[in-house]
């Protein structure tokens, strides 16, 4: 049996796991700006700022309730944005490529995102998958895994 860092298994199924640290110490990072905004600051600009950064801090805390999973007996993708949101349901045979995006300043990787890339119905429908900074490699170990748990050649 094939361990994997960022996929665990249960029956037949693999769940990707959600980086609920980095969406919640985003998420306080966020608010401890938002609050010093509203101690400091003293024009309608900043509330209405305030209110910008709390809309941001929830939806980074609604983030970290996503929930993917590879169904490896159906061949297909159950993929579930928020805990409120319709799970939305894919065909391993859907599948298009898997795209990791760097945001590079002056030849410092900043960001780096992990996006599945998924074509239904004539459309092109991307995933999310994860996030990391300042170095691309362990999307790569990720796209490595998800290449060995969908049966994709290399």
């Amino acid at each position: 049996m094939q361990t994997f860092k960022y996929f665990e298994k249960e029956g037949s199924t693999y769940h990707l796991k959600v980086q609920k640290g980095f969406f919640y110490t985003m998420a306080a990072i966020i608010f401890a700006i938002m609050v010093l905004n509203l101690i400091y600051a003293s024009t309608k600009g900043a509330a209405v700022f305030a209110v910008f950064l709390a809309v941001i801090g929830i939806l980074s805390i609604l983030r970290s309730t996503t929930e993917i999973s590879f169904d490896m007996v159906d061949r297909k993708i159950h993929y579930k944005a928020f805990f409120f949101s319709a799970p939305i349901t894919y065909s391993f045979d859907d599948f298009d490529h898997f795209l990791v995006s760097k945001l590079k300043s002056l030849f410092i990787t900043l960001g780096v995102s992990g996006i599945l890339v998924m074509q239904k119905n004539r459309k092109t429908k991307n995933i999310f998958l994860r996030q990391c900074f300042f170095s691309a490699k362990p999307l790569q170990k990720l796209n490595d895994e998800l290449y060995i748990i969908m049966g994709l050649p290399d």
